[in-house]
Order: structure tokens, then C-alpha cells, then sequence
């Protein structure tokens, strides 16, 4: 069975009383679900956009908590891809080229923040930061891709251009940093057969 969003409504948020009772189905809500308790809710995080957008991410990882579960039996490669199809079916970018890029970036950033707060942390070595240089240049990739099926003017071109140099030097960034990385594991591992051809 399929699940698409092709009608109107699903073009607009859902009220917050029922992202709350999707929470409430998954066993993720322990509110009442009354409009004076999402008031307050809203009041406190900063109004009805803000707090409305809480609640859909924690649909969104409800849910994802769900496909993880669900998906760690084996599938074979054609089960998968059709189960994968079936979460851009439902968010509607099926059948379009720029909307599918544009979800899919909008996914990336999902990964890209967190990855770009550890690599700020001091416990973070070369490979955090080349994954979250690698997230960078995906989605300056992502991008360019998207926008190129919307090219019109020199300005559209200039955009591209300067994506592409974006991407370019996070991508090389994220090269030096595994390079790095390789050139210390081989010391290591030059240093663990010095050590065992002399024992």
C-alpha cells in the first residue's frame, strides 16, 4: 500500500492537537491535548510556529524510531528500495526531480548540524570534521543540482559557480582531513611491525 500527499491539504502544517495525537498513538505524548496546554506550550517556546515545529520533529523521530525498528530484519535490495520509496511517496516529491533534491537536502541538514556541532568539540578528531566537511559539500552539491533545473539568468549561473567553489573546498578540506588521518594510522601501524619484528 502507498501513501501519497497529493491533495491540498497536505501542502499546509497540521494543527498542533493533532501532530500531539499522532505523538499520543505512538505512545511518545504524556500532555492531555487540550488547547490550554498548547498555549502554554507555545507561549513558553516562542509561539504556535515554534512550538508546532517541536512537535513535528518529535513525530518525525517517532517515527523514525519506528522504521529503525522495523527495518532491522534483512531485506533483499528490491524490498528496500520500494520501502525507501515509499517515505518520498508520502511527503509528496515522487515524480519531481527538483522536489526529490530538495527533500533530500532537507534531510542532509538533519545530519549535517549535529555532524558540524561535534566537530567543534574538542574531543573531535580528522574524522568528525571531514564527515561534517563531507555533509557541507553533499549539500552545496544537492543544491547546484536542484537549482540547475531552473536555470535563466547570468545570476542563476553565478550562484552555481559559487556552490560548486563552496563545495570544491569542503570536499578537498574533508580529503586533507582523512590524509591526515591515513598518515597516522600508518605510522601506527609501521610502529606495531617494528615492535613485533623485535619481540
Amino acid at each position: 500500500m502507498t501513501t501519497s500527499a497529493s491533495s491540498s491539504e497536505t501542502d499546509q502544517p497540521a494543527a498542533v492537537d493533532r501532530l500531539a495525537t499522532a505523538l499520543q498513538a505512538l505512545g511518545h505524548y504524556r500532555g492531555t491535548n487540550t488547547s490550554d496546554e498548547h498555549a502554554a506550550a507555545a507561549e513558553r517556546l516562542g509561539g504556535e510556529a515554534v512550538y508546532r515545529a517541536y512537535l513535528a520533529n518529535a513525530l518525525l523521530g517517532a517515527a523514525q524510531l519506528e522504521a529503525l525498528l522495523n527495518e532491522s530484519v534483512e531485506f533483499d535490495a528490491e524490498q528496500r528500495t520500494a520501502i525507501y520509496l515509499q517515505q518520498q511517496q508520502t511527503a509528496g516529491v515522487t515524480g519531481d526531480q527538483t522536489s526529490m533534491l530538495e527533500f533530500l537536502r532537507w534531510q542532509l541538514l538533519r545530519i549535517a548540524s549535529p555532524l558540524r556541532e561535534n566537530a567543534r568539540t574538542e574531543q573531535s578528531g580528522p574524522v568528525p570534521v571531514a564527515a561534517a566537511q563531507t555533509a557541507e559539500g553533499l549539500d552545496r552539491l544537492l543544491a547546484v543540482s536542484a537549482a540547475s533545473h531552473t536555470l535563466t539568468d547570468q545570476a542563476d549561473i553565478d550562484s552555481v559557480a559559487e556552490q560548486l567553489d563552496t563545495a570544491h573546498q569542503a570536499l578537498s578540506s574533508a580529503v586533507e582531513n582523512i590524509d591526515r588521518l591515513r598518515a597516522l594510522t600508518e605510522r601506527a601501524r609501521s610502529g606495531a611491525g617494528a615492535e613485533d619484528s623485535e619481540s
